[in-house]
């Protein structure tokens, strides 16, 4: 039997009525999450460049285009510009699994596909469920060689989650998902080469709209090889290569505790990349003792994350805004003299400071490779001879072990999307999202989240 039915056979096998009332109470939160940081990112300017090419005003469909002044398009169009929202910021869920983000591919496609067939929110939710297990579970057999090697599992793994959650809202059976399955092998892509630029949330975009085309075609009847993961020349052995993957640590314990419950899914705290949250989050614990950091002040930064983490985030010269999401030197120096890491800290035209632009030289930042991949340690040394460190191990986000409380997650989703719904439209938008019932079709919802007259 091929592994892409193998893997439909336990998709499938994901119910809302089985599942544990945590997972979807994660799943709504998820959704929330997802919804908030890209109508923070609705805003992004190379969405007008996606709109353009994909002519939406010339040819609006019957979906919304999340924060976008209430213009719609087709359920592809749509699904590749709120996927693409979705990560502009880089403040979307992520998975430890994964080693990305597992909501931003998987809910434009959900949203999107409830729209256009009038589904529940408990469809939804399924759906979602379906998806994020999928993509982690495939991550369990190809990481960490996967992500070493280059690829961005966000897009290449989340084009999985986001074809099984599309074939779920679709009522695929198990042949219809095994198609569905093959057809996205080869429509997988993502390179680490662009990150810090905007085709890296083009990448989840992408992602989300090829989910919806595969499942689209395999209503229609198109075909693909069954085989196409385990061929020689397919996914497995392209993308990672003979002996760097297990095929049984991806179908074997699905019986277990679900991938969004254990280790679970993990909301950013910091909008920023989740491999710089651990030096982050040491400077934090630094500052909490000794109070703010002059610039001025300060001799030297020593920091230390993971080779694997600091591979795509030593950037000691940040040249952008987005570029410095990336920078552990930059978001580092910037917690320590600031206190926070903000959504406002990466506008372009003001993200380097003088005072920062000063302090980048004097920060070094090394990799370790002891066997805790998330730990991150600060020094600090002073220009008076004091010496500050602390050390943090932060999984990307605020995850089951220290969850972000539905307050604290209403706080973020309101400062997200503020700016495109306006305070009162962003708290009720929130709280809609949170209160869906299992029946409840989300129409109001997603008029609420389109930027209408805002």
């Amino acid at each position: 039997m091929s592994f892409a039915r193998e893997l439909s056979r336990r998709a499938l096998s994901i119910r809302l009525e089985t599942a544990p009332a945590e997972a979807a109470h994660i799943g709504r939160r998820a959704i929330a999450d997802t919804v908030g940081v890209a109508l923070a990112g609705a805003n992004a300017p190379y969405l007008d460049a996606l709109e353009a090419v994909l002519d939406t005003a010339a040819a609006p469909g019957q979906v919304t285009l999340w924060g976008r002044g209430g213009r719609r398009a087709s359920v592809l169009h749509a699904a590749l510009v709120n996927g693409t929202a979705a990560h502009a910021l880089d403040f979307d869920d992520c998975s430890t699994t994964m080693g990305g983000h597992p909501s931003a591919p998987v809910v434009p496609v959900v949203l999107a596909l409830a729209e256009l067939t009038g589904a529940t929110a408990g469809k939804v939710i399924e759906a979602w469920m379906t998806g994020v297990e999928v993509e982690t579970r495939l991550a369990r057999g190809l990481l960490p060689h996967h992500y070493e090697k280059g690829w961005h599992p966000t897009a290449t793994l989340g084009v999985f989650g986001a074809a099984a959650a599309a074939a779920r809202m679709f009522d695929f059976d198990e042949d219809q998902m095994t198609t569905a399955l093959a057809v996205t092998v080869s429509m997988a892509s993502g390179l680490k080469s662009n990150f810090g630029t905007p085709v890296k949330p083009l990448h989840v975009g992408q992602a989300a709209h090829n989910a919806i085309m595969a499942a689209l075609v395999t209503r229609r009847g198109m075909t693909a090889n069954p085989e196409a993961f385990e061929h020689n020349y397919g996914f497995f052995n392209l993308f990672n290569g003979a002996g760097t993957y297990d095929v049984d640590a991806i179908l074997n314990g699905w019986d277990g505790p679900m991938e969004v419950l254990d280790p679970g899914i993990a909301i950013k705290q910091h909008p920023c990349c989740g491999s710089a949250h651990s030096a982050i989050d040491a400077a934090l614990r630094i500052i909490a003792r000794e109070g703010l950091l002059a610039a001025d002040a300060i001799e030297r930064i020593e920091t230390s994350t993971h080779e694997r983490r600091l591979a795509h985030t030593n950037r000691p010269k940040p040249r952008s805004g987005l570029d410095a999401k990336f920078s552990v030197q930059f978001l580092t120096a910037k917690a320590l003299t600031t206190g926070r890491i903000r959504l406002a800290d990466f506008d372009d035209a003001t993200f380097l400071t003088p005072d920062l632009a000063a302090l980048l030289p004097r920060v070094t930042s090394t990799g370790h490779n002891e066997a805790d991949a998330y730990l991150g340690r600060v020094r600090v040394v002073m220009k008076d001879g004091r010496v500050f460190e602390d050390s943090a191990s932060t999984n990307f986000g605020r995850g089951p072990k220290n969850p972000m409380s539905d307050a604290e997650l209403r706080d973020k989703f309101t400062d997200c999307a503020t700016l495109v719904l306006g305070e009162a439209g962003a708290g009720a938008a929130y709280d809609a999202i949170l209160s869906l019932g299992n029946n409840d079709r989300l129409d109001g919802v997603l008029a609420m989240i389109s930027g209408k007259g805002n």
